[in-house]
């Protein structure tokens, strides 16, 4: 399988939690698209910086509170 193909499916996967949890509503399926992309790339930049063993704890700890500030 593709990257591109295991990245599809895993942002489709966070669009439908959004819209599970937003009640299921009609017409904003764009809305949910676009905020389960920037998620997942999210997810996966923070993932890079710590699996590339960066010795620079500074990074990291930027990345959480990025990603505390984004999800909140």
């Amino acid at each position: 399988m593709s990257q591109l193909g295991k990245a599809e499916r895993e942002i489709r996967r966070i669009a439908y939690a959004l819209w599970m949890e937003e009640g299921q509503p009609e017409g904003r399926d764009r809305e949910h698209w676009e905020a389960a992309k920037a998620i997942w790339t999210f997810r996966n930049r923070s993932e890079e910086i710590a699996d590339t063993g960066a010795q620079d704890e500074l990074k990291v700890e930027r990345a959480r509170r990025r990603e505390q500030e984004w999800l909140s």
